[in-house]
């Protein structure tokens, strides 16, 4: 959908929702010259900072949107990969989509499903 950024915003918010919350929905906004790439609502956090409890998710996807923007498919395929096969494990699944996992327990699951070089 294109649409202005309020109207954008309103629709972020509710499509993430549906699907599990912010943590889980990556963004891009584009530009004739600019391209940003972050989670896919504009929450601030600030109830779950220093509590090591964020899921990662939805940055880490918006940074595989970047690479894939940049045509560094290969990398952002792999990254991909590997944070969708750590979804797979209920035991790092953060409170916002209903498990006890922590923040660095989820970005370690994520490590482990990375090809090692």
């Amino acid at each position: 959908m294109v649409m202005p950024n309020l109207y954008g915003n309103i629709v972020n918010n509710v499509c993430a929702g549906l699907v599990g919350g912010p943590g889980l929905v990556p963004g891009a906004n584009y530009g004739y010259d600019y391209a940003v790439f972050e989670t896919a609502t504009r929450n601030t956090g600030k109830s779950i900072a220093n509590r090591n409890i964020a899921n990662p998710t939805a940055a880490l996807l918006a940074a595989c949107m970047m690479l894939d923007h940049l045509r560094l498919h290969s990398h952002a395929s792999t990254i991909r990969q590997a944070v969708l096969a750590s979804l797979d494990d209920p035991r790092t699944h953060t409170p916002d989509i209903g498990g006890q996992g922590t923040t660095s327990g989820a970005v370690q699951s994520i490590i482990s499903h990375l090809p090692r070089a």
